[in-house]
Order: C-alpha cells, then sequence, then structure tokens
C-alpha cells in the first residue's frame, strides 16, 4: 500500500505556487536578492502580490520592511517597471529582518504576465519540476537593466533566456561550472561589467520515518514546511490510513527493512526509527548504518538504545557505524509529548546536516 499525498512547493517558491493557482493573469514579484548581515529569511525568498491585491509569502521574518516590499509589488503592478531596491534599515528594522545590526536589504522588485512563454514563467515551473525530480539547479537574473529568467540544471541544460542565446550560453557554461563543483551559494555575482542574482535551488531532503506513531505523525506535520520529504514506513496498513498521518509525502506499507533496503539505494538524508520493537529496530539499522546516510536515530531510553547497539555489535556492526547512531533521540531540550520530541528530533537533524555539535551518547 502506498498512499501519496500532495507534497507543498520548495519553500522559495511557494509564494510564487501561490500566485500561480490564483490564475489571475497578471501580479508582482519581490525577490530577496541581498541584505546585509546574516538574514534568517533565505536569499532568493519571494513576496508575490495578485492583482486584486492579496499578497502569498515575505522577504522578511516581519516589520515594516515587508510593508515597503508590498507598496512597491502594487507600484511595479501599476507601472509594468521592473526596478532594484535597496532598503536602509534601522535597528529597530533589522531586528525585524533578523539581522544582527542595521544595514541594507536589496529586494528586486519586477511585474510578472503569468503567460506559458514569458521567461520567467518558464524558468520558474521549470525550477519546480526539477526540484520535484531530486535535480539541483540554479535560477539567474539580470539585476542591471536587463530582464529574464533562466535555470541552468546540473547537465547544463537550460529553460528560459536571459535576452539573447549568446548570454544564456554563456551563462549556463558558468552555472553548471559551480554546480558540479558542488560549492556553490546563493548570492550576487558579477560577470562582465554585469550583476546577476544566483540562485541554488537544492532538491529536498528525504527522510525516512520508521513506525506510524504519534511522533511520527508530528514529525511529518514539523517537516510539511520545511519542504522535506517524508517517507513514513509501517507494515500495517490500516493505521497508515489514518488522517493524522496525512501530511507524509508518501506512506509506504510494507516490512520496513526491505523497503529501507530499497530507499537506501537512492539518496536519503535521515533515517528516523520511530518502531519501538525489536523486530523492526535492528534489520532497519543494520541497514542504515552501513550506508551513507548523514543522520540515523533511533526513539529510545538510554537503557534501550544500549540493548539495541549491543543486539547490532553481534551482528557485526562496526564500533565506528554504532557511533553514529542517535539514540536517544532528539537534542535534549527536555522534550515532553509527540510534538516537543519531534521539534527535538528535527532539531538534531539539521544539527548533524550542518556538522554542529551535538551532546554525544551511549550506554
Amino acid at each position: 500500500m502506498s498512499v501519496a499525498t500532495v507534497r507543498a512547493p520548495h519553500p522559495v517558491l511557494a509564494a510564487w505556487a501561490a500566485l500561480r493557482a490564483t490564475g489571475a493573469p497578471r501580479g508582482a514579484l519581490v525577490t530577496l536578492v541581498g541584505a546585509d548581515g546574516g538574514a534568517s529569511k533565505i536569499l532568493g525568498t519571494q513576496l508575490a502580490l495578485a492583482e486584486d491585491g492579496r499578497a502569498f509569502g515575505s522577504v522578511t521574518i516581519g516589520g515594516c520592511a515587508d510593508g515597503r516590499a508590498v507598496t512597491a509589488a502594487k507600484h511595479a503592478l501599476r507601472s509594468g517597471a521592473r526596478e532594484l531596491l535597496t532598503l536602509p534599515l534601522a535597528e529597530a528594522d533589522a531586528r525585524a529582518l533578523g539581522l544582527g545590526c542595521a544595514g541594507d536589504v536589496e529586494l528586486l522588485v519586477e511585474p510578472a504576465a503569468l503567460d506559458a512563454n514569458d521567461p520567467v514563467v518558464l524558468a520558474l515551473e521549470a525550477a519546480a519540476v526539477s526540484l520535484g525530480n531530486g535535480i539541483r539547479a540554479a535560477l539567474v537574473t539580470p539585476l542591471d537593466g536587463a530582464t529574464g529568467r533562466l535555470l541552468v540544471r546540473e547537465d547544463g541544460s537550460s529553460v528560459g533566456t536571459l535576452g539573447t542565446p549568446e548570454r544564456d550560453i554563456a551563462a549556463a557554461a558558468r552555472i553548471t561550472q559551480q554546480l558540479c563543483g558542488m560549492s556553490m551559494d546563493s548570492g550576487i555575482q558579477a560577470w562582465d561589467g554585469e550583476r546577476w542574482f544566483v540562485q541554488l535551488l537544492a532538491p529536498a531532503p528525504t527522510v525516512l520515518v520508521v513506525g506510524a506513531t504519534d511522533v511520527a505523525a508530528a514529525l511529518c506535520v514539523l517537516a510539511a514546511p520545511l519542504a522535506w520529504h517524508t517517507v513514513l514506513i509501517d507494515a500495517r496498513d490500516d493505521v497508515l490510513q489514518a488522517t493524522r498521518f496525512a501530511t507524509a509525502s508518501e506512506r509506504e506499507g510494507a516490512m520496513p527493512d526491505e523497503l529501507v533496503a530499497e530507499r537506501l539505494r537512492a539518496r536519503v538524508d535521515a533515517v528516523v526509527v520511530l518502531a519501538h520493537d525489536y523486530k523492526v529496530e535492528v534489520p532497519v539499522l543494520r541497514l542504515a548504518l552501513r550506508s551513507t546516510t548523514p543522520y540515523i536515530g533511533m526513539l529510545a531510553s538510554r537503557k534501550r538504545a544500549a540493548a539495541v547497539r549491543a543486539l547490532l555489535a553481534d551482528d557485526g556492526v562496526s564500533a565506528d557505524a554504532l557511533a553514529r547512531l542517535c539514540s536517544p533521540i532528539g537534542l535534549q531540550i527536555g522534550a515532553q509529548g509527540p510534538t516537543e520530541i519531534a521539534v527535538s528530533i528535527l532539531a538534531e537533524v539539521i544539527a548533524i546536516w550542518r556538522a554542529l555539535p551535538v551532546v554525544a551518547r551511549g550506554p
């Protein structure tokens, strides 16, 4: 049994997706292309404005900068003009934006004719498809007067245009080299006397959640706005049908070790074992700990975690591999109840992905 659910769009495309869903022929987009300090919003995050005045998304975490962004979007809708705004922020504004101190925020404001042949539409739609297919790509946007948008995929193919074939070819070659180098970050780049905003689009992380439990339900709910692809695995078909698991990207009814073995042949970013059943835990962990999956965690007390480690060691799993197992699972925040435990798990997954230190565990 497999019950597929509708996945939320990638966070940086959420405002665009909402604008497209209105069916309006026109709109406006405001894109965060630069910020001094450490902004809490990802560069490339958008605010979208529909013709009827509805706004979707934000370029800040609150404060007057978003109000200015909406005003600028309304002006772009009326005038049809595209502009790059630099907003100086006072201390209060900077705190609202999530910056460490006052500085400047750069916003690209542009009208969007939601025509299927518009290069902005073509590139953004292709971006959504690429992310859905697990393909890394980058969006290239000219900032100095020219219009257009170009999506460049890892294989060098592109969708959209920056105005001329020559510009498209040159940009695609440059971005492909950066994508293949795996060291690319989103931000403003200068090429041949022009400024370009280059936005890296990485596929949503895949998280295997083994065991349809209350904690699993909470984890899938909290992972949805992060655009993580959660695969909930449990042998009990009837339990998986419950509506509380509807936010899982996929629900798979099968023997967990068999399905985990199949999934581990592709990229998996985390395996979270919540089954609390030796017959499920040991076979799944045996497979996961021999893989290159960055995060592997199991819900258990310290005593139970030590018992599972002992069983795995007897089964030939090395000490180095066992050291990768996060159990008891989650950052130590005093979590109580399924939702708080899910929060602690998600926080630990992020910390491991970003190579941040976490409290050592063990028997």
